[in-house]
Order: structure tokens, then sequence, then C-alpha cells
């Protein structure tokens, strides 16, 4: 292509590169990437630590672009809808590298702030995924002058003129919106002066460059979206093209031809994408597995959850059902029905020989007189297998492979008290060691109340990890944790007098990020009662559990050179996991023994490894250079 054509496409606005793209013109696609692939690299970049993930998502952004090319009435300028493709499909692209449980990936979560600015809770990274949230947040005409003005280094006139509007206009636009920005970040707990906040949004300008290659792999990707022909494999990643299901309603014959050429290449991971149906509702990502390390599993045995249609009275919890002890029992707030269940669910299906439910409580005679016990291999589909007689049913499995055990109550109405569910299965089943029900309460934000009883059910199976990593003699972790989502919430995610509290906006952008209920479910456990224990080793030790326990693998290498044992929480849980792996396996138990039973002093570092703290932090940070 010519320095001559190259300019004409240049000084063409991207609407009109849009339509010369649908008419088949491969510069007109180059051009719109030499105007906005670097900001939209940036913003991959910023939510992503693997450079192959930021280019997914980069090429996904641009493949959902060319897609919608002949489909959606543009403005004169697309920066706008790319920062917020861009940024959607990295955050989507962060979730997903988490759930392949890459010891490579990098998540950018917030720590939860307990007090004080925010700002010295957070990285700079985690100001930037903040910043790029609540950009994505501002009306149209306010986004436009940031993007290309702030993040795409373009001039007062270039700008005005990609917008359709006048200097003056533009000028006061861009005025109203770094106030409306500074505002919005204002309510997370940032404040920023002027100065920070300019260098804020233009952070990575200058290390920003979009690749050749990458820029040539993405033109003939598009292309060939837009003309309906077949992907080359190897143009386009299997996780860039699944990527783009996010903001695509149905696949189109291009996408599914693409799709048969990469399965047949191996890369199988993308069939999902060839599911999506128009008519069908988009589904929701699913919260990441749990993930924990060998040292943090609990005893052998098949996972179970527990799923009702009734609500728990008081501490009856439903886990007490499964926890092997005849003393404690679940109770339901409300009358059974017919209509009503509590059922088990299997990780997998088992081979189950016998099962054994048994009704009432030690104290209350209440038990079924009537209703099924019944078996699934599926978890779907249930069939009986054999009825309740004198609150006990007992029941034959033959073993049959079996996903999930329901009681279902007869049509006699009365509260439903199940004291204890007994399975022979092969492998066995986990019984509940640590009961808990985290007790949801989204009254200020009820349509946050799916993701919020999903959420707790992943804390509840993270629970057992959390209290044996922070064990000690004679403790007795809380078996009810209230699980409160607030508008007004302080902080992403904190735990204050028993409870965590989490941010209905912050969870709203950011479904997934279930460690930082983690870390609060923590800061539960550990119950130090206020005594004087120092912060950074409190904050620390939650950390430890939320990032080298719960989601080992995520955590960036730290900067050697401003790395500090007590600094901000993921340093001191890098610390500690140092000192577990050269001293100690049990070191973060005996600290934690220690801080919640008020004998905790710095003399215990050279106790417990026979060095003093300073020799200890000065050891880690070597470590740290290699």
């Amino acid at each position: 292509m010519t320095e001559t054509a190259e300019a004409a496409d240049d000084a063409l606005s991207d609407r009109e590169l849009l339509r010369r793209f649908r008419a088949g013109h491969e510069s007109a696609f180059a051009a719109l990437l030499r105007r906005h692939g670097t900001m939209v690299l940036r913003v991959c970049r910023r939510v992503l630590e693997r450079p192959e993930d930021a280019e997914d998502a980069f090429q996904a952004t641009f493949l959902v672009l060319a897609r919608k090319a002949g489909e959606v009435a543009w403005h004169e300028s697309i920066g706008t809808w790319l920062h917020s493709a861009a940024h959607r499909l990295s955050c989507e692209a962060r979730r997903a590298a988490v759930r392949r449980h890459t010891r490579e990936s990098r998540r950018t979560f917030p720590t939860p702030p307990t007090e004080g600015d925010a700002l010295a809770e957070v990285s700079s990274r985690e100001l930037l995924a903040i910043l790029d949230e609540e950009l994505a947040a501002l009306p149209e005409e306010n986004r436009g002058p940031l993007i290309l003005c702030c993040m795409e280094g373009m001039s007062g006139d270039e700008a005005a003129r990609h917008l359709g509007c006048s200097e003056s206009t533009l000028k006061r636009r861009l005025r109203h919106a770094r106030e409306l920005l500074q505002e919005r970040l204002s309510r997370r707990g940032i404040a920023l002066p002027a100065a920070g906040f300019l260098a804020l949004l233009a952070a990575g300008t200058a290390a920003a460059g979009l690749p050749p290659g990458l820029a040539a792999a993405t033109t003939q990707a598009a292309l060939a979206v837009g003309a309906g022909t077949a992907l080359v494999p190897g143009v386009v990643s299997a996780r860039a093209l699944e990527l783009t299901r996010h903001l695509l309603p149905a696949v189109s014959a291009k996408v599914k031809l693409a799709i048969g050429l990469l399965v047949v290449s191996g890369l199988a991971a993308v069939i999902a994408l060839a599911g999506l149906d128009r008519n069908r509702p988009h589904p929701e990502p699913p919260l990441p597995p749990l993930v924990v390390t060998t040292g943090a599993l609990p005893a052998p045995g098949v996972g179970v959850t527990v799923e009702t249609t009734l609500r728990t009275r008081g501490d009856s919890i439903r886990q007490f059902a499964f926890d092997g002890k005849p003393d404690t029992f679940f109770a339901s707030v409300e009358n059974a029905g017919a209509a009503d269940h509590f059922t088990l669910v299997f990780d997998r299906p088992v081979a189950v020989t016998s099962v054994e439910a048994h009704t009432g409580s030690p104290n209350e005679p209440e038990c079924l007189t009537s209703g099924w016990l019944d078996v699934s291999p599926d978890g779907a589909v249930f069939e009986p297998l054999t009825a309740f007689a004198n609150g006990v049913a007992r029941g034959d499995a033959k073993g049959r492979h079996v996903r999930a055990v329901r009681i279902r109550p007869g049509e006699r109405p009365h509260r439903l008290l199940v004291r204890e569910v007994q399975i022979r299965s092969e492998p066995p089943l986990a019984i509940f060691r640590h009961p808990v029900e985290f007790a949801v309460d989204a009254s200020h934000a009820p349509e946050m109340t799916a993701w919020a009883e999903r959420a707790a059910r992943v804390c509840e199976r993270a629970y057992p990890m959390v209290c044996d990593e922070l064990a000690a003699d004679g403790f007795r972790p809380p078996h009810r944790v209230p699980l409160l989502v607030r508008r007004d919430a302080r902080a992403l995610s904190a735990a204050t007098a028993g409870r965590v509290i989490a941010s209905a906006g912050y969870f709203e952008a950011n479904p997934n990020d279930v460690g930082a209920l983690i870390h609060s479910t923590s800061l539960v456990v550990q119950d130090y009662r206020a005594r004087a224990v120092p912060t950074w080793l409190v904050q620390g030790i939650a950390d430890y559990v939320r990032f080298f326990k719960f989601e080992p693998g995520v955590l960036t290498p730290l900067d050697p050179d401003i790395a500090r044992h007590d600094g901000d929480s993921q340093q001191t849980a890098a610390f500690l996991a140092y000192l577990v792996a050269t001293y100690d396996p049990a070191l973060v138990r005996r600290l934690n023994a220690a801080l919640r039973d008020g004998q905790y002093t710095d003399a215990m570092w050279a106790e417990l490894t026979g060095k003093p703290l300073s020799k200890l932090s000065d050891d880690w940070r070597g470590t740290l250079r290699r």
C-alpha cells in the first residue's frame, strides 16, 4: 500500500472506514487498526498479564467489530465502543485463564481495604482495572474525548474532527468527563490529584506498540469474517474465537466454518461456540472452580453440595445434615410441602450401595411420616429409591451410579428437620468437616441475589480449607456467616462483626472474582477480637490463604526493589509462602494461633525459624532476584 493511499484512509472517519471495509477494502480495516489498535491492546494488557491472553482479547475485539460492521449504526469514531468491548472481553479472558488453573495467568483483584485510603491497598495495575471499569460506565459523549485525547493521544482538533464536534465543544465535554470520572473514582475510595488522574489515563502509552504480525493476522481474520470465508487455522487462536461469543448474540455460518477448521486442527475448545443460538438466552459464565494445593485438600472423598427450596432456621444449617454427627440437624423456617426438596449433589457420579436418611431432631420429634428418598444419575432427573416411614428412609441402591440424593416431603405440610443422611459409596463422599452456611442478604441489591447465592456456595466449598489453614487448639470456626451485598459498601469486600460485606457494583462488573470474598472469609475465621495485632500480618495471612491456597499461581512475580515483608497484603502473603516452603509447613497456623491468643511478638520469628524478622525479609527479597 502506498503512503498516499494510507494517508487517504487515515483522513477518513471510522464510520467511512467501516463502510469501505464492508465493500471489501483491506486497507480500511488496516487503517482502523493503526488508529485504535494501540489503545485496544493497551486496555487488554492492563487487565491481562500474559501477552498471549492479551492478544487473544485484542483479536476477539476486532473480530466482533468485523462481524458487526454492517449491523450497527456507528458514530464517526468507534474508539469508545472498542474500549468497552476490549475491557469486557479482557475480563472474560482473565476469568477463563483462572479456570484453566495456569500458574502463568494473572488476575488483578484489588485487595479489599479495611480502613484508610484505598490507594494504600491497591497496586497501579489494579487502579488501572478500576479506571477502565468506571470509564466504560460513562455516557458515550463523555467517554469519547477521554479515550481519544488522553488514551490515544490525539490533538484537540483531530479528536474534534473524529467526534464530529467543534474544539470548544470537545473541551467542554472533556472537562465534564474528567469531573464525572474523578467523582466515580472517589466513590470507590480513590482520590487523585489532577496530574495523577491524567497520568493514570495515559498509563502505558509509551510502552504500547502494535506488533506488525498481530496487526496483519487480525486484518486477515477480519477480512475472512467480513467476506464469509473460512478462517485459516493459526491466524486466530481458538481462545480468541471462543471469546467473541460474549459479544455476539449468535454464531454465523462463517464463524461455524472457522470453528470446524479449528476443531479439525485439534482446537476443540471452541466447540461450545457452535452451540450458541439466536433464540437461546446467553448463558451466565460459571464461577471458577476451587483451586487448592494438595496440602489443603480435605479428607479423601468426592465433594458434596447441598441444595434446597427451604430457608434455614437460625443456626440449623444445611450442611449439618451430612456432617456425621447425629446431634446436629438442618431445620427449615417454613413448612415443607410436596413441591419442596432437600438435595445432596455430588461433584461426580459415584457407585452407591445404600442410602439412609433420618429426619427429626434429638429434641424435636417432628419427622417425615410420608415422602420419598430419590436418586438421580445426572442431578437432573430423579426417580424414587424408597419411601419414608416414621421419619426414616433406607434404600438399597445396588451399586448404581448416582449424582444426587433428594429428600422429597409428602403431602402433609410441616417443617423439615433433616438429622443425618448416610451414603455408602465407592469412592466415598466427603462429609462436611467444618459445616458452614453463608446466609445471603441481597435486599439492598436484589438483582444480585442469584450471583450471591452462587458465590456463597463457592465460599462454602472453600471453607474447610480456610479453617484447616487457620486451625488452633480449642477454636471452633463459626457455622453461619452472613454474606451481605450492598450498593453502599465502603470496600470491594470486607469482614466486620463476623459478616462478609460485598460491593454490589464491583461484583456486578466482576462476578467471578470470588477470591476477594475468600480473603474476607479468612478474616472472619481469624477472629482476632480487636487485639493489638499488626495489620500487615493479619491482612497478609488472609491473602496467603487466598493466593496460595484458594487460587495459587495467579499472583504476579514481585519487584525485589520495592517488595517488603510488611508492604501490601500480597507481598506479605508471598513472604509467608516463602517461609512455609523453607522452614515450617505449619508456620502460618502457628502465627495465626499466637495472634488469636494475643501471644504474638516479633521474637516469634526467631523462635519459629532461628532467624530474626529482618534477616528473613532480606533472605526472601534475595530469592526474588533469582
